[in-house]
């Protein structure tokens, strides 16, 4: 499919002014501990090779390289493989490449890795149906299918929906865990096993200014959720709370994976 759509044009100029501060901001956020987790959940092997789809900075790829045979970075936008590159250089990881292009048209054949996973990014996805689809058609027989992303409670999926549309553009929609569920077995791939685990409470402000909104200010999202967190009802789906004066938010992050038939 090609890179040209409007669509596509919203995600790569959305991320293209986020890919300096997004790398920054994830750089190390997930603690060792939880990538032990997460090698052992999808069960990676020494002789696994790997796709990662939508790989912005490369924070999966990255951390998983070292215990893979090899792994591929795939992103529609260049400024966020020029982050993976330069933080590739500074690890000094040598067995994964990067390439440039849309995760609704992967150009791998058929069951061309044993591991195929996407973090963070299925939320901006316009036909997240059929970019899952095109990562089981890519994995082998056996192999892993893995999603990563934020899972809003089902009550406050719209809300949170809204709010993250009014911070970034490119935001499409947050799947629950029993929509990811759907997809998978739509996708041909059968059950799912499931770990949702929350992130350590964050600083709002970090967060947004990473962010580029476009019908409001950084001041005026920044005061929603301070006004979230006031109500203490968590309405928006970021459990949203004041330590020290600060606007804190957690977020859901789900581990989903399918063995592929």
């Amino acid at each position: 499919m090609t890179l040209h759509t409007p669509y596509n044009e919203t995600i790569v100029d959305q991320h293209t002014r986020q890919a300096e501060g997004y790398a920054r901001l994830t750089q190390g956020m997930i603690a060792s501990d939880r990538r032990a987790g997460l090698r052992a959940f999808i069960g990676l092997t020494a002789q696994d090779q790997v796709l990662d789809v939508a790989c912005g900075p490369g924070s999966l790829a990255l951390d998983l390289a070292p215990h893979a045979a090899r792994v591929t970075g795939y992103d529609i936008t260049p400024a966020m493989l020029d982050q993976a590159r330069a933080a590739q250089a500074r690890l000094g990881i040598d067995n994964v490449e990067w390439i440039l292009g849309d995760a609704a048209g992967l150009p791998f054949p058929d069951g061309a890795f044993d591991v195929v996973g996407s973090s963070a990014a299925f939320h901006h996805f316009e036909q997240p149906a059929f970019v899952l689809a095109e990562m089981a058609r890519v994995c082998r027989p056996g192999g892993r299918v893995v999603v990563l992303d934020v899972t809003p409670d089902a009550d406050k999926a719209t809300a949170y929906d809204r709010m993250e549309r009014l911070r970034d553009p490119s935001h499409g929609h947050a799947h629950t865990i029993a929509e990811f569920e759907a997809l998978g077995r739509d996708a041909g791939l059968g059950e799912a096993r499931t770990v949702t685990n929350l992130t350590a409470p964050m600083p709002y402000a970090a967060v947004i200014e990473t962010s580029f909104p476009e019908t409001c200010t950084r001041d005026q999202l920044l005061a929603m959720m301070r006004d979230d967190a006031a109500s203490g009802e968590d309405r928006l789906g970021f459990r949203a709370q004041i330590q020290d004066c600060a606007v804190m938010v957690t977020y859901p992050m789900s581990m989903i994976a399918w063995t592929k038939p």
